[in-house]
């Protein structure tokens, strides 16, 4: 089968280099990775991929110029497999550049389609999270028609029962972490902890627990789900599972921030591993240590106060540890270089609806690592 795993733009290697960890070779495209596989990748990507938003099957695929064509065209794809009478549908369309430019007809006639080839009208959802989700895509008049294996966005792991302002994404903090390289081997500390989800990101990495572990998949309800081999499969996860044995830290001048994280951390069973406190800029001491942080920006702070922030960032880091990488997140270089001049910039992506940088400054000894080589 045709499958691709979704991933926001900018991190689209962090998925390709998480599906080769997997033994997955797969081709990378804006958007996403496009690999191949059968049911066992399907279930093995939706329970370890860190970095995507879901995993789409391609149904199939053709060409379509006017509606007719399309129903008959779509009608002749696997449904029986995917959709039942008790799951409800939602349909959702795109288009670009094709004669078939309404998405909401787009929608009517695959619906049509669907019908025709079961013998009986599916229920409608409202969300896609509710049942069987299914993503149509006209380009060039060529007609794509995807299964959403995942159902909930991949990102809902299952463990955030609460959250502080401007949260950022499961998905995106593990991504950060992978981005930096970081599994355990030094203390890692996140100052500006939020609800948590870096700390608790890195404690799972670290533990090399699937992110998927405690939720469910759309794929748990088609005709041809295999419970034996999703059993065998959280079997092998649960054997791979490694201690933790580095400090992993969250700090946060919000006592709300903190309680949350506390709540977020029992809920993701991670809470023996990982400490939050009610602190901003604590003294402690590291030889080694590693920062991913996600400070406050935007209409969080002010930018006079935001400049501020980031400057103590730096100078905090640089006289508590003798060796520290900060891996931070900016929506500008200009607030990037106040953590340090030579701030290297991994790349971006979207962060509730603003577009941000992930940066690195490595210092050692008080002075960047720059400064230290030359």
């Amino acid at each position: 089968m045709e499958l691709f795993a979704v991933s926001q733009p900018g991190l689209e290697e962090v998925t390709a280099q998480e599906l080769k960890e997997l033994g997955i070779e797969g081709k990378v495209v804006p958007g996403g990775v496009e690999f191949e596989g059968n049911l066992r990748e399907i279930y093995l990507t939706n329970l370890w991929l860190r970095s995507a938003n879901r995993v789409l099957l391609r149904l199939c695929r053709f060409k379509a110029k006017h509606f007719a064509e399309l129903v008959r065209k779509a009608a002749k794809c696997r449904w029986e497999d995917y959709v039942t009478e008790k799951l409800p549908i939602k349909v959702r369309a795109t288009s670009k550049h094709s004669k078939l430019y309404h998405t909401k007809a787009i929608e009517e006639r695959v619906l049509r389609a669907i019908k025709e080839r079961l013998g009986f009208e599916p229920k409608t959802a409202k969300y896609e999270d509710e049942g069987t989700s299914v993503i149509v895509r006209f380009e060039n008049d060529v007609c794509t028609i995807s299964v959403n294996t995942s159902g909930a966005p991949l990102h809902k792991r299952g463990y955030r029962v609460c959250e502080v302002e401007a949260p950022l994404r499961e998905n995106l903090a593990a991504a950060t972490v992978l981005i930096s390289g970081w599994r355990g081997e030094v203390p890692l500390i996140d100052p500006f902890c939020g609800s948590g989800t870096i700390p608790i990101e890195a404690t799972l990495i670290a533990g090399n627990v699937p992110p998927g572990r405690n939720r469910k998949f759309a794929f748990m309800e088609w005709r041809n789900f295999d419970g034996n081999l999703w059993r065998e499969l959280l079997t092998e996860a649960d054997e791979k599972r490694k201690e933790v044995t580095v400090p992993i830290l969250g700090f946060d001048i919000d006592p709300q921030a903190v309680e949350c994280s506390v709540k977020n951390a029992s809920k993701a069973g991670v809470s023996d591993f990982v400490q939050f406190k009610n602190l901003s800029f604590p003294e402690i001491y590291h030889e080694k240590a590693v920062i991913v942080t996600n400070p406050p920006y935007g209409v969080r702070l002010p930018a006079r106060q935001t400049e501020a922030l980031y400057s103590r960032l730096s100078d905090w880091a640089a006289r508590h540890f003798k060796e520290v990488e900060i891996y931070f997140l900016s929506p500008n270089r200009k607030l990037a270089k106040r953590v340090g001049e030579t701030a290297e910039l991994l790349t971006y992506f979207s962060n509730g609806g603003i577009t941000v940088g992930l940066y690195r400054v490595a210092y050692i000894s008080g002075k960047t690592y720059q400064e230290v080589t030359e």
